[in-house]
């Protein structure tokens, strides 16, 4: 199934072909994709290799979703914006590089971006959160939300908690990604299922907000109990 009125926007990292694997496994094609791409040769955040892209085209062309690409990984350049503008569909699902936050003026492009946090909101917003629940609740999870300029703190759509996983060496490219995918698709289920975005949990303005963790609490968070 097409969902008409939603586009993705992806970088090129794992958490996309997550996202895409999972989406097509559920038959929920977005209407097109537009996939930004490294301009670098070194990997960015949310990579495992600077350019892998062929999977994640693969995808697209095997089920016959429309697609561009940009050789540009900066989702607030012009060009980027330009295709978004572009684009007929109202919600664009968000998979960018790690670490990279909208600009105003991509926010105010009169277009809504679905976003999954890795954290359960609205009790872990900013960086690295998934290791900081590990350590205090020896849990991790993943929030839906409409991305707004304060960080994290769009509404959720649907939130879930999740044990944490036995092999936490791969938090980072499986785990996590996941965790977001499952939400993503369960998200998009309720929205086909109410025809709109009703559903919505709360406005998610509590909560507190974490930054990039200390190489010493992110090693005792995988080590776990």
């Amino acid at each position: 199934m097409y969902l008409n009125d939603i586009a993705m926007i992806a970088a090129d990292t794992t958490r996309t072909q997550f996202y895409l694997q999972n989406l097509v496994k559920h038959n929920l094609y977005p209407k097109c994709v537009i996939l930004l791409l490294n301009s670098s040769d070194q990997p960015l955040p949310g990579q495992i290799s600077s350019r892998s892209e062929n999977r994640i085209v693969s995808i697209l062309e095997e089920k016959n979703i429309d697609y561009e690409v940009l050789f540009n990984d900066d989702i607030n350049s012009s060009e980027a914006i330009k295709s978004i503008e572009n684009r007929p569909e109202s919600v664009f699902i968000f998979s960018g590089f790690g670490g990279v936050l909208l600009k105003e003026k991509v926010l105010n492009l009169g277009k809504r971006f679905l976003h999954v946090h890795g954290g359960y909101l609205p009790n872990y917003k900013g960086s690295t959160t998934n290791y900081y629940s590990m350590l205090e609740e020896n849990i991790i999870g993943a929030s839906s939300i409409f991305l707004t300029k304060d960080i994290d703190c769009g509404p959720i759509l649907l939130r879930k908690k999740f044990k944490a996983p036995s092999d936490r060496e791969k938090i980072d490219h499986f785990h996590d990604s996941k965790v977001r995918s499952e939400v993503l698709v369960e998200t998009l289920k309720k929205y086909v299922e109410y025809g709109d975005w009703s559903f919505k949990f709360q406005d998610n303005q509590k909560g507190e907000t974490y930054y990039i963790i200390h190489p010493v609490l992110k090693h005792l968070a995988i080590l776990g109990n």
